[in-house]
């Protein structure tokens, strides 16, 4: 809606209803106010922020990010919502996202995809080709749907690899007991788990 451009230092700055168009990275940036360093191609922008991904159906929703042009980078310090094309949906503090290595870190991400399976992770990263997700210190609870209404299923371990078929924990820790103080009635322990969606089965290998 408005705009103001300081031609000595080659910076515009712009607020109300900013639509940015990137197409050689398929991106569309909306916002409410933005600054443009053009000479070092840096875009800051906040409010209302919504960045479509249009050939991979990325949806990021935060309040404040910068776009390095140069880089191909694009990062945010607030908290932020993304969703790929699988519906699946990622919750964080904070993300950098190396558009050219099609990768995005994540910090503390709570995780929920389509069939309502939850995942907790300090830190993540992201293949926004594949929707493959790879984190550590996992903790899941899974969809009881295929489990006693009673149980609360769910997962722990070291690191997950994670996609819309499968996920696979290693140095996991397995269990359906209800969530109480205390260690849970049983749980299986093993080197690696991995849990297949689509079969709603559970593998283990050297288990103890």
């Amino acid at each position: 809606n408005k705009f103001e451009y300081t031609k000595d230092l080659d910076i515009l700055k712009s607020s109300g209803n900013g639509l940015v168009f990137i197409r050689s990275k398929n991106l569309n940036i909306e916002f409410d106010n933005a600054f443009f360093d053009q000479k070092n191609s840096i875009l800051r922008a906040n409010g209302n922020i919504k960045i479509k991904q249009t050939d991979k159906d990325l949806i990021i929703v935060t309040d404040k990010i910068i776009y390095d042009q140069k880089n191909s980078q694009i990062n945010s310090d607030t908290q932020t919502t993304l969703t790929d094309n699988l519906k699946n949906e990622y919750i964080v503090d904070n993300f950098l996202y190396e558009i050219d290595k099609s990768l995005i870190k994540v910090i503390n991400l709570r995780f929920k995809d389509i069939e309502n399976n939850n995942l907790k992770t300090p830190l993540a990263y992201i293949n926004t080709d594949t929707n493959k997700l790879f984190g550590k210190d996992v903790d899941i609870n899974l969809n009881n749907s295929s489990f006693n209404k009673e149980n609360e299923p769910r997962l722990k371990g070291n690191s997950v690899i994670y996609d819309n078929k499968n996920t696979e924990i290693t140095k996991g820790v397995f269990t359906t007991c209800k969530k109480r103080d205390g260690c849970p009635p049983w749980r299986m322990s093993a080197e690696k788990i991995q849990h297949d969606k689509k079969k709603q089965t559970i593998y283990y290998e050297n288990t103890h």
